[in-house]
């Protein structure tokens, strides 16, 4: 296509800021492959902006990417305990995973009223899995980055977006593989039950899948309930909500005392 042969001193500096996050966004999810086929099982680490001119006070979201597994509920819980009541949305990426498993990590976010955002976290400096690393020492947090509404949430992974306070998924996102059956009646029953839980239509969610061969687009996904907004990650992570008064819960104030 044409705008990619054009130089790049003849970009705009639009196009260049959306080339550049995209090769990030590439080199980013390169080199999670190897740890998440090695490890599989979610993982929840936290996050801050480096959004340019946010600091001191600067937003800060819980990354959730990797496969739904027995243990992932645990590991919210051990996470959010370490948040001591702060209310961190979460920023979602997974192929899905144990059924039973989302139900219970989506019944905690609900208790806990956080909000979820279908997206992918790049990280900047220390990666999700890398070993002993200082590159963001002195830095306001141990993990720095940008989240964007790119990535999918599929099958298991629905349920857990479907518990949100609110559930994002911009443009870019996918949502797809929706369940509405289980392995057996009695499964079926739990499930219907939790979406009924979450607010979510399963009838009407049942109807639309029929008719739409299998994956619904983000505006169906809110008539069903499934999303409250079809508005990007960004609206939940972006600098500017720091801006306003008050701050939301996910903004952090860095200050001398955090490098002690």
């Amino acid at each position: 296509m044409r705008i990619w042969s054009s130089p790049v001193g003849c970009a705009t500096p639009r196009l260049r800021r959306v080339v550049l996050l995209i090769c990030l966004l590439a080199a980013s999810l390169l080199m999670e492959r190897p740890a998440m086929a090695a490890e599989q099982q979610m993982r929840f680490v936290v996050v801050r902006s480096n959004e340019v001119g946010c600091e001191p006070t600067c937003p800060e979201w819980i990354s959730a990417a990797g496969t739904i597994g027995p243990k992932t509920p645990a590991l919210l819980k051990a996470t959010l305990k370490t948040l001591a009541g702060r209310k961190l949305p979460l920023v979602l990426r997974s192929p899905g995973g144990d059924m039973a498993a989302a139900m219970a990590l989506g019944r905690l976010i609900r208790k806990s009223k956080l909000s979820v955002a279908v997206g992918t976290t790049i990280f900047v400096g220390c990666q999700r899995d890398q070993k002993n690393c200082t590159a963001n020492d002195r830095k306001a947090a141990e993990y720095i980055g940008k989240a964007v509404s790119l990535g999918a949430c599929s099958q298991a992974c629905t349920l857990v977006l479907a518990s949100g306070n609110r559930r994002l998924a911009g443009e870019g996102a996918i949502v797809e593989d929706i369940p509405t059956l289980a392995g057996n009646e009695a499964d079926t029953r739990k499930l219907v039950a939790y979406y009924g839980e979450m607010g979510v239509r399963y009838q009407s969610l049942v109807e639309r899948l029929r008719s739409a061969d299998g994956n619904l687009g983000r505006y169906q996904l809110s008539t069903v309930l499934l999303l409250t907004s079809e508005l990007p990650v960004g609206q939940l992570v972006d600098a500017d909500i720091c801006r306003g008064t008050p701050a939301p819960d996910n903004c952090r104030v860095f200050t001398t005392m955090d490098l002690e």
